[in-house]
């Protein structure tokens, strides 16, 4: 036994190397850029190929997929991406996980495991710590710490299939969408469920319309807005979507634009007073501090074949737009400079879903 017993320290140290290699991947291609934007490409559905892209800026190089070679992937259906200070944390949902990279170099640091009956759908982070995941399936809002890396027991019931989720504060909302026309008649569907985080508890729901998929609120005029999307039981009520402007705190309800609304995803310009969205012809906005109709902000030229799927703005205002084209191929990013509306493209993986800068 003594023999054996000699050896227990080499073991030791062997496999604390071994767990200290697999805490940190690095990606193969190695990043040089300091500043750019990640891609997260959903994939397919039970295809397990989402992929996480890096485009480097200025000069416009993409790393196409920052695991490729590393042995791991990303997984099931990347469906969320929200980056805090320097980790970026990716929701993918088929696999039950959210993967942390640290944004500077892509690499890899670890993974918040879900329990198996969750299906993740989008992050909120309150603060440093906690962060907030909407479970589609689950009609809950699951809590996570951010920097163990590990989900907390505190669970919170809302509407059925909760999608968009947002903080203002004390105040967080969930976007309770139905799941279009499959729960459209469940309590609770089409409506907002408002959480107070110190009474831990939901205290109040308030109407929308039909399919409400994304919330977002806007800091400078302490305002709350509403997506809903078009669903095909309400065609004869000629129901295109919309957006809904509600007062904060109050959550009263102020305006509607009704709009023919293609995609989840929104964004605001650089000074908060233009939201953007998808629309059948491209890219809209509604200036929220007049009342113009929403106008068309960059049109699409080939509709029929791009289909333009994620929007985002960056600090110097250039539009970047997700094409996820036939959403069976791999796809491209667009970025088009404010200034002068040149486009410069960049090739990704299939369904480029959400853009995070850093």
């Amino acid at each position: 036994m003594s023999q054996y017993r000699s050896l227990l320290p080499i073991l030791l140290a062997v496999l604390g190397c071994w767990s200290c290699n697999e805490s940190i991947v690095r990606p193969i291609a190695e990043p040089k850029a300091q500043h750019g934007a990640y891609v997260l490409c959903e994939g397919l559905w039970g295809h397990s190929n989402a992929t996480l892209a890096r485009i480097e800026l200025p000069d416009g190089a993409v790393i196409p997929d920052v695991l490729a070679g590393t042995g791991l992937s990303l997984g099931d259906v990347g469906n969320d991406m929200v980056r805090l200070g320097d980790t970026l944390y990716v929701v993918v949902s088929g696999s039950r996980s959210i993967e942390c990279f640290r944004a500077s170099t892509a690499q890899w640091i670890g993974r918040i495991r879900l329990q198996q009956n969750r299906y993740p759908r989008q992050l909120c982070i309150v603060n440093d710590t906690l962060g907030l995941v909407t479970d589609l399936y689950g009609d809950a809002v699951t809590t996570i710490h951010l920097r163990r890396l590990e989900e907390l027991p505190q669970r919170y019931t809302v509407g059925p299939a909760p999608e968009g989720i947002a903080a203002f504060g004390d105040m967080v909302v969930v976007a309770n969408s139905g799941y279009g026309d499959y729960r459209a008649h469940e309590p609770k569907a089409g409506t907002l469920s408002v959480l107070s985080l110190s009474q831990q508890r939901e205290i109040a729901t308030v109407p929308v319309g039909p399919n409400v998929v994304t919330v977002t609120f806007n800091p400078v005029r302490q305002r709350l807005y509403a997506i809903y999307l078009h669903v095909p039981s309400a065609w004869r009520k000629d129901s295109i979507g919309g957006v809904v402007e509600y007062a904060v705190p109050s959550l009263q309800r102020l305006r509607t634009w009704r709009a023919p609304i293609t995609g989840y995803d929104v964004a605001w310009t650089p000074t908060a007073d233009t939201l953007l969205f998808l629309g059948p012809q491209g890219i809209w906005g509604i200036a929220v501090a007049d009342v113009r109709a929403p106008f068309l902000v960059w049109k699409n030229p080939q509709p029929d074949y791009d289909h333009w799927y994620t929007l985002a703005v960056d600090a110097e205002g250039s539009l970047w737009i997700g094409n996820a084209r036939t959403f069976t191929v791999a796809g491209e990013v667009l970025r088009v400079w404010r200034e002068t509306g040149q486009v410069q493209r960049f090739a990704v993986g299939i369904n480029p879903g959400t853009i995070a800068f850093f």
